[in-house]
This record gives C-alpha cells, sequence and structure tokens, in this order.
C-alpha cells in the first residue's frame, strides 16, 4: 500500500512537467486544510505571504478533488499537516481555481 501511495505521489507530481507558468510558493506550514461537501473543491490554508495571480492572490489555495490526483493531492496535504511538515506549492500564474475564481490554485506540490 505504502509503494502504490507513493508511486501515485510521483506521477502527481511528475506528471505537471509541462503545465503552464507557475510560480513556487517556497516552503509554507498548512494552517487549515478541508474539502466542502457540496461539490468536489478542496482547499489548503498556508501561514506566509500571499500567493497566486493578482485577481484571486491568498493564502487559500483551491482544487477539485475530481481532478486527476485530486484525492492524492489530499491525502498528501492532510499527511503533511498531520505530521506538521511543511510543503511547497507551483502556485498558477496565470488563471485562478475555475469553480471559485476568488482563490488560487496549483499545479503541484513537493516537500522537503
Amino acid at each position: 500500500m505504502k509503494k502504490m501511495m507513493m508511486l501515485a505521489a510521483v506521477v502527481v507530481v511528475l506528471g505537471f512537467t509541462g503545465e503552464a507558468a507557475a510560480s513556487s510558493t517556497g516552503l509554507r506550514k498548512i494552517t487549515n486544510i478541508g474539502c466542502a461537501v457540496s461539490d468536489n473543491t478542496c482547499w489548503v490554508e498556508v501561514a506566509g505571504a500571499a500567493a497566486g495571480p493578482a485577481g484571486c492572490s491568498g493564502n487559500s489555495l483551491r482544487w477539485s478533488m475530481a481532478s486527476t490526483g485530486g484525492k492524492n493531492i489530499l491525502s498528501l496535504l492532510t499527511g503533511a499537516f498531520l505530521a506538521g511538515k511543511e510543503v511547497r506549492f507551483e502556485v498558477v500564474d496565470t488563471a485562478c481555481y475555475a469553480e471559485s475564481p476568488a482563490y488560487p490554485t496549483f499545479h503541484y506540490i513537493n516537500f522537503n
């Protein structure tokens, strides 16, 4: 099971290498994480400076659990949150989260 989770994490991280412009947040502490029951939107709130494009810059990053790798991202971020690990987000510089455009979104994550 652990090997499968690790493989899924690698696929998620490497699968986004050709994505549009993004910028790194640097390592951030997760202060809150959750998902809505009304749709597939999940969020993670991070400490530090706001991230994302000017139209939706903030500390609450959104993604869809229904997207490819969405459930894996939720699992990885929940584990990092519970373990007190810091996470680096590659935030989309060119667009906001489509389902809730007041918030930034990201292409992928990695840990230190």
